[in-house]
Protein backbone atom coordinates (compact mmCIF):
# COMPACT_ATOMS: atom_id res chain seq x y z
CA UNK A 1 0.00 0.00 0.00
CA UNK A 2 1.32 3.60 -0.52
CA UNK A 3 1.94 6.76 1.22
CA UNK A 4 0.89 9.83 -0.32
CA UNK A 5 2.79 12.86 0.79
CA UNK A 6 1.75 16.34 -0.63
CA UNK A 7 4.75 18.81 -1.04
CA UNK A 8 3.73 22.21 -1.67
CA UNK A 9 6.86 23.48 -2.56
CA UNK A 10 10.93 22.94 -0.78
CA UNK A 11 10.84 24.87 2.40
CA UNK A 12 12.14 24.51 5.64
CA UNK A 13 8.61 22.70 7.18
CA UNK A 14 8.23 20.74 4.42
CA UNK A 15 12.22 19.45 4.21
CA UNK A 16 12.17 18.68 8.00
CA UNK A 17 8.46 17.07 8.06
CA UNK A 18 8.48 15.36 5.41
CA UNK A 19 11.00 15.30 2.75
CA UNK A 20 14.07 13.86 5.07
CA UNK A 21 11.85 11.97 7.47
CA UNK A 22 9.87 9.83 4.65
CA UNK A 23 12.96 9.58 2.42
CA UNK A 24 14.47 7.71 5.39
CA UNK A 25 11.63 5.90 5.67
CA UNK A 26 11.58 5.04 2.09
CA UNK A 27 15.44 3.51 2.50
CA UNK A 28 15.34 1.90 5.63
CA UNK A 29 11.72 0.30 6.15
CA UNK A 30 10.78 0.08 2.48
CA UNK A 31 8.01 2.42 2.78
CA UNK A 32 6.20 2.96 -0.58
CA UNK A 33 5.68 6.74 -0.81
CA UNK A 34 4.71 9.04 -3.58
CA UNK A 35 5.48 13.01 -3.28
CA UNK A 36 2.77 15.18 -5.23
CA UNK A 37 2.11 18.96 -5.45
CA UNK A 38 -1.29 19.20 -6.62
CA UNK A 39 -4.10 17.55 -5.23
CA UNK A 40 -6.38 17.28 -8.53
CA UNK A 41 -3.55 14.45 -9.85
CA UNK A 42 -5.06 12.21 -7.21
CA UNK A 43 -8.06 11.41 -9.72
CA UNK A 44 -5.84 9.80 -12.02
CA UNK A 45 -4.50 7.43 -9.71
CA UNK A 46 -5.94 3.73 -8.17
CA UNK A 47 -7.05 4.61 -5.21
CA UNK A 48 -7.54 1.46 -3.84
CA UNK A 49 -3.62 0.97 -3.55
CA UNK A 50 -3.31 4.47 -1.34
CA UNK A 51 -3.45 3.87 2.52
CA UNK A 52 -2.26 7.06 3.76
CA UNK A 53 -2.42 10.58 2.97
CA UNK A 54 0.34 12.99 5.07
CA UNK A 55 -0.04 16.93 4.42
CA UNK A 56 2.32 19.53 6.06
CA UNK A 57 0.34 22.33 7.86
CA UNK A 58 -2.96 22.00 5.32
CA UNK A 59 -4.80 20.95 2.45
CA UNK A 60 -5.13 23.10 -0.44
CA UNK A 61 -8.83 22.38 -1.03
CA UNK A 62 -12.00 24.40 -1.76
CA UNK A 63 -14.16 22.02 0.41
CA UNK A 64 -12.59 20.33 3.35
CA UNK A 65 -15.75 18.87 4.06
CA UNK A 66 -16.27 17.03 0.73
CA UNK A 67 -12.72 16.42 0.77
CA UNK A 68 -12.95 14.61 3.48
CA UNK A 69 -15.66 12.37 2.34
CA UNK A 70 -14.13 11.87 -0.67
CA UNK A 71 -10.69 10.51 1.46
CA UNK A 72 -13.32 8.54 4.20
CA UNK A 73 -15.30 7.14 0.52
CA UNK A 74 -12.22 5.13 -0.56
CA UNK A 75 -10.51 4.43 3.00
CA UNK A 76 -7.85 6.99 3.43
CA UNK A 77 -6.46 7.94 6.29
CA UNK A 78 -5.96 11.72 6.10
CA UNK A 79 -2.40 12.19 8.95
CA UNK A 80 -1.66 16.42 8.95
CA UNK A 81 2.00 16.82 10.10
CA UNK A 82 1.83 20.73 11.79
CA UNK A 83 4.38 22.47 13.56
CA UNK A 84 2.34 25.73 12.38
CA UNK A 85 0.67 28.27 14.82
CA UNK A 86 -2.45 30.31 13.00
CA UNK A 87 -2.23 33.14 15.16
CA UNK A 88 0.74 35.32 13.92
CA UNK A 89 1.80 38.17 15.87
CA UNK A 90 0.61 41.43 14.11
CA UNK A 91 4.16 42.61 13.16
CA UNK A 92 4.83 39.31 11.36
CA UNK A 93 5.15 40.09 7.91
CA UNK A 94 2.93 37.54 6.50
CA UNK A 95 -0.34 38.42 9.31
CA UNK A 96 -2.51 39.45 6.60
CA UNK A 97 -2.01 36.66 4.51
CA UNK A 98 -2.59 34.06 7.42
CA UNK A 99 -5.74 36.05 8.55
CA UNK A 100 -7.20 35.77 5.20
CA UNK A 101 -6.41 32.92 3.76
CA UNK A 102 -3.38 30.07 6.05
CA UNK A 103 -5.30 30.55 9.26
CA UNK A 104 -8.45 29.36 8.26
CA UNK A 105 -6.92 26.85 5.77
CA UNK A 106 -4.65 25.49 8.98
CA UNK A 107 -7.91 25.16 11.38
CA UNK A 108 -9.97 23.83 8.85
CA UNK A 109 -7.74 21.02 7.81
CA UNK A 110 -6.90 20.37 11.70
CA UNK A 111 -10.81 19.56 11.61
CA UNK A 112 -11.04 16.39 9.21
CA UNK A 113 -8.04 15.31 10.26
CA UNK A 114 -7.73 11.33 11.12
CA UNK A 115 -3.82 11.37 12.84
CA UNK A 116 -1.71 14.79 13.77
CA UNK A 117 1.56 14.99 14.28
CA UNK A 118 3.78 17.88 16.00
CA UNK A 119 6.77 18.58 17.69
CA UNK A 120 4.90 20.82 20.07
CA UNK A 121 3.06 19.49 23.19
CA UNK A 122 1.93 23.31 23.42
CA UNK A 123 0.68 22.92 20.34
CA UNK A 124 -1.12 19.99 20.43
CA UNK A 125 -2.97 20.97 23.02
CA UNK A 126 -4.39 23.81 21.27
CA UNK A 127 -5.39 21.63 18.22
CA UNK A 128 -7.28 19.33 20.31
CA UNK A 129 -9.82 22.18 21.24
CA UNK A 130 -10.29 22.07 17.28
CA UNK A 131 -10.47 18.18 17.06
CA UNK A 132 -10.42 16.41 19.83
CA UNK A 133 -11.16 12.99 18.22
CA UNK A 134 -7.93 12.87 16.17
CA UNK A 135 -5.08 10.48 17.36
CA UNK A 136 -1.77 13.09 17.89
CA UNK A 137 1.73 12.24 18.05
CA UNK A 138 4.23 14.13 19.97
CA UNK A 139 7.37 13.94 16.98
CA UNK A 140 10.15 16.60 17.63
CA UNK A 141 12.25 17.96 14.71
CA UNK A 142 15.75 16.93 13.77
CA UNK A 143 18.00 16.38 10.94
CA UNK A 144 19.40 13.48 9.85
CA UNK A 145 22.96 13.54 10.21
CA UNK A 146 24.68 11.58 7.77
CA UNK A 147 23.31 13.77 5.25
CA UNK A 148 26.37 16.03 3.51
CA UNK A 149 25.15 19.58 4.47
CA UNK A 150 25.36 18.37 8.19
CA UNK A 151 27.84 15.60 8.24
CA UNK A 152 30.32 18.33 6.79
CA UNK A 153 30.79 20.70 9.59
CA UNK A 154 34.59 21.12 9.85
CA UNK A 155 34.26 24.92 11.28
CA UNK A 156 37.32 27.15 9.87
CA UNK A 157 39.28 28.49 12.97
CA UNK A 158 38.17 31.79 14.26
CA UNK A 159 40.68 34.95 14.17
CA UNK A 160 42.44 35.85 17.40
CA UNK A 161 40.62 33.34 18.97
CA UNK A 162 37.65 35.62 19.08
CA UNK A 163 34.55 33.86 20.20
CA UNK A 164 31.65 34.61 16.83
CA UNK A 165 28.37 35.16 17.54
CA UNK A 166 25.43 34.00 14.73
CA UNK A 167 21.91 34.88 14.54
CA UNK A 168 19.77 33.00 11.60
CA UNK A 169 15.92 33.97 12.46
CA UNK A 170 13.70 33.95 9.25
CA UNK A 171 11.54 36.40 8.30
CA UNK A 172 9.40 38.57 11.24
CA UNK A 173 11.42 38.18 14.87
CA UNK A 174 12.07 41.53 14.85
CA UNK A 175 10.53 41.76 18.34
CA UNK A 176 12.45 38.46 19.46
CA UNK A 177 15.28 40.84 18.97
CA UNK A 178 14.65 42.95 21.37
CA UNK A 179 14.92 40.15 24.34
CA UNK A 180 18.63 40.69 24.12
CA UNK A 181 18.70 44.61 24.85
CA UNK A 182 22.15 44.82 22.88
CA UNK A 183 24.10 45.63 20.48
CA UNK A 184 27.14 43.71 19.04
CA UNK A 185 29.23 46.56 17.47
CA UNK A 186 31.84 44.91 20.01
CA UNK A 187 31.91 41.51 18.89
CA UNK A 188 32.19 39.32 15.65
CA UNK A 189 28.50 38.74 14.99
CA UNK A 190 27.60 37.06 12.10
CA UNK A 191 23.30 37.84 11.18
CA UNK A 192 21.19 36.79 8.40
CA UNK A 193 21.01 39.23 6.20
CA UNK A 194 17.18 39.83 6.47
CA UNK A 195 14.30 42.31 7.26
CA UNK A 196 16.52 45.19 9.49
CA UNK A 197 18.40 42.23 11.64
CA UNK A 198 21.93 43.32 10.85
CA UNK A 199 21.39 46.76 11.23
CA UNK A 200 19.57 46.27 14.54
CA UNK A 201 21.81 43.96 15.49
CA UNK A 202 25.03 46.25 14.43
CA UNK A 203 26.10 43.40 13.26
CA UNK A 204 29.71 42.73 11.83
CA UNK A 205 28.98 40.31 9.16
CA UNK A 206 25.84 39.52 7.07
CA UNK A 207 24.81 35.79 5.97
CA UNK A 208 22.52 35.60 2.75
CA UNK A 209 20.17 33.35 2.72
CA UNK A 210 21.10 29.60 1.14
CA UNK A 211 18.94 26.96 -0.12
CA UNK A 212 17.47 24.66 2.51
CA UNK A 213 19.62 22.16 1.59
CA UNK A 214 22.52 24.20 2.01
CA UNK A 215 21.29 25.73 5.41
CA UNK A 216 23.87 24.08 7.88
CA UNK A 217 26.64 25.11 6.02
CA UNK A 218 25.78 28.76 7.57
CA UNK A 219 26.37 27.42 11.16
CA UNK A 220 30.42 26.87 10.21
CA UNK A 221 30.40 30.88 10.04
CA UNK A 222 30.28 31.31 13.96
CA UNK A 223 30.59 29.18 17.25
CA UNK A 224 27.74 30.70 19.48
CA UNK A 225 24.18 30.10 18.25
CA UNK A 226 21.71 33.17 19.36
CA UNK A 227 18.29 32.32 19.61
CA UNK A 228 16.35 35.16 21.37
CA UNK A 229 12.49 34.52 21.61
CA UNK A 230 10.01 36.81 23.86
CA UNK A 231 7.35 34.55 25.66
CA UNK A 232 3.96 34.45 23.85
CA UNK A 233 1.85 31.78 22.69
CA UNK A 234 3.01 32.04 19.06
CA UNK A 235 6.65 31.45 20.23
CA UNK A 236 5.73 28.65 22.83
CA UNK A 237 3.83 26.74 19.76
CA UNK A 238 7.50 26.58 18.43
CA UNK A 239 9.85 23.57 18.15
CA UNK A 240 13.03 23.38 19.56
CA UNK A 241 14.76 23.08 16.23
CA UNK A 242 17.47 25.98 16.92
CA UNK A 243 18.49 23.93 19.75
CA UNK A 244 19.15 20.53 17.42
CA UNK A 245 20.58 22.06 14.40
CA UNK A 246 23.22 23.84 17.08
CA UNK A 247 23.87 20.82 18.46
CA UNK A 248 24.65 18.87 15.07
CA UNK A 249 26.71 21.71 14.22
CA UNK A 250 28.45 21.40 17.22
CA UNK A 251 27.66 24.96 17.85
CA UNK A 252 26.79 26.38 21.01
CA UNK A 253 23.54 27.94 22.03
CA UNK A 254 22.19 31.09 24.12
CA UNK A 255 18.69 31.36 24.08
CA UNK A 256 15.95 32.78 25.88
CA UNK A 257 14.23 30.79 29.18
CA UNK A 258 10.89 30.52 27.75
CA UNK A 259 9.25 27.37 25.43
CA UNK A 260 10.66 25.55 23.72
CA UNK A 261 14.11 26.21 24.93
CA UNK A 262 14.03 26.12 28.83
CA UNK A 263 12.60 22.23 28.35
CA UNK A 264 15.49 21.06 26.74
CA UNK A 265 18.72 22.94 27.34
CA UNK A 266 20.39 22.14 31.15
CA UNK A 267 21.61 25.54 31.60
CA UNK A 268 25.50 25.47 31.93
CA UNK A 269 25.50 22.05 30.79
CA UNK A 270 24.15 21.90 26.99
CA UNK A 271 23.42 25.55 26.50
CA UNK A 272 22.44 29.13 28.01
CA UNK A 273 19.71 29.98 28.72
CA UNK A 274 18.69 34.36 29.70
CA UNK A 275 15.72 35.53 31.88
CA UNK A 276 16.66 39.28 31.07
CA UNK A 277 18.48 41.45 29.28
CA UNK A 278 21.02 41.39 31.91
CA UNK A 279 21.39 38.23 31.46
CA UNK A 280 21.98 38.21 27.27
CA UNK A 281 24.62 41.32 28.07
CA UNK A 282 26.22 38.92 30.91
CA UNK A 283 26.40 35.61 29.31
CA UNK A 284 27.83 37.13 25.81
CA UNK A 285 30.90 39.10 27.46
CA UNK A 286 31.42 35.68 29.51
CA UNK A 287 31.52 33.41 26.66
CA UNK A 288 34.88 32.35 25.50
CA UNK A 289 36.17 30.04 23.24
CA UNK A 290 36.81 26.95 26.09
CA UNK A 291 33.49 27.33 27.46
CA UNK A 292 31.41 27.25 23.73
CA UNK A 293 33.82 24.19 22.76
CA UNK A 294 32.48 22.53 26.10
CA UNK A 295 28.57 23.67 25.48
CA UNK A 296 28.46 22.43 22.01
CA UNK A 297 29.87 19.18 22.99
CA UNK A 298 27.36 18.19 25.77
CA UNK A 299 25.00 19.16 22.95
CA UNK A 300 26.13 17.47 20.48
CA UNK A 301 25.98 14.34 22.87
CA UNK A 302 22.44 15.36 23.90
CA UNK A 303 20.73 15.60 20.38
CA UNK A 304 22.28 12.69 19.03
CA UNK A 305 20.86 10.69 21.91
CA UNK A 306 17.42 12.29 21.99
CA UNK A 307 16.93 13.44 18.54
CA UNK A 308 18.38 10.31 16.02
CA UNK A 309 16.45 10.40 13.17
CA UNK A 310 15.51 6.80 12.62
CA UNK A 311 14.37 6.59 16.26
CA UNK A 312 12.05 9.13 16.38
CA UNK A 313 10.87 7.80 12.62
CA UNK A 314 9.20 4.98 14.74
CA UNK A 315 6.60 6.92 15.55
CA UNK A 316 5.50 7.77 12.48
CA UNK A 317 5.30 4.37 11.45
CA UNK A 318 2.76 3.51 14.25
CA UNK A 319 0.68 6.21 12.73
CA UNK A 320 1.05 5.01 8.71
CA UNK A 321 0.59 1.41 9.88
Amino acid sequence: MMTLIYLDGLNGINYHRLMTPFLRLKEEEGLQIHFFEDFNEMKEWDLSQIKNLVVSRRCSVSDHKEFKKFLKNNDIKLILDNDDYWNLPKDNPAYEHYKKKEGPNITNTIKIADEIWSPSSYLITMMKKINPGAVYRLIPNTVYEKEQQWADQQKDASPDFKVRFGYLGANGHQKDLDEMGMTFEDYELYSMNLMDYADRLKAKYRINPVDITQYAQLYKFFDVSLSPLKKSVFNRCKSELKVVEAGYTKTAIIASSVTPYKEVIIHNETGILCKSQSDWRREIKDMNMTKAWRLANNLYEYVKEHYDLSTLNKERLKGLS
